[in-house]
């Protein structure tokens, strides 16, 4: 070890660095510590990382699970009194509610048109249970509901006592009401899609 710094102060012995300016006193290879190796992802993380890699259609099972609990969920509102006066709320609600369930299980994203589709794809199934709910109500009220029905306006008689009238009415009323809850819900996940994606900016 030198006597004198390169500086000219006198250095202390054994010292290490200069008291003064700081300048090691002897060049000692340190050898820098290899950093950890990151942790290998575990199997469910790869399996979680690929389905949330998946499109969102009938195939991605995420998707199916969330739309699934989500039209679960709301078809009890729907049958509330006063609550189902404000049916197309609830349903863009449900579109809405699905992207921001999807992103918390993945933790992706969804582009606009992906939430339309897992919005639309809550709509279905919405529609059918509602479709459920109503056949089992109708059932079960049976002829009490068709005096009802020809109470209220004598022409539904008509309608009612001919099946291939009634048959095409149900038709057209179910076409009408899948159409409007699939757009309504796939509305609603495009929107939620659309002000999940600014959040994150």
């Amino acid at each position: 070890m030198p006597e004198f710094c390169t500086c000219g102060t006198k250095l202390v012995e054994d010292a290490r660095f200069c008291h003064r300016c700081g300048r090691p006193t002897s060049e000692e290879f340190i050898e820098a510590t290899p950093a950890a190796p990151p942790p290998a992802p575990t199997i469910q993380d790869a399996v979680q990382a690929k389905i949330a890699q998946l499109p969102v259609n009938f195939s991605n099972p995420i998707a199916i699970r969330v739309a699934l609990l989500v039209s679960v969920a709301i078809i009890p509102i729907e049958m509330m009194p006063f609550l189902n006066l404000l049916l197309f709320v609830w349903w863009l609600g449900a579109g809405w509610c699905a992207v921001l369930l999807y992103r918390r299980l993945t933790g992706s994203v969804l582009s606009i048109r992906a939430g339309a589709r897992l919005g639309s794809i809550t709509g279905i199934l919405t529609f059918l249970g509602l479709a459920i709910v109503l056949t089992i109500g109708i059932v079960a009220a049976g002829n009490e509901f068709v005096s009802q029905l020809e109470k209220q306006n004598p022409d539904v008689s008509k309608v009612v006592r001919d099946p291939t009238v009634l048959f095409t009415a149900i038709m057209l009323f179910m076409a009408l009401l899948f159409a409007l809850v699939v757009a309504i819900c796939a509305a609603g996940g495009a929107l939620g899609a659309r002000f999940a994606a600014r959040g994150k900016r």
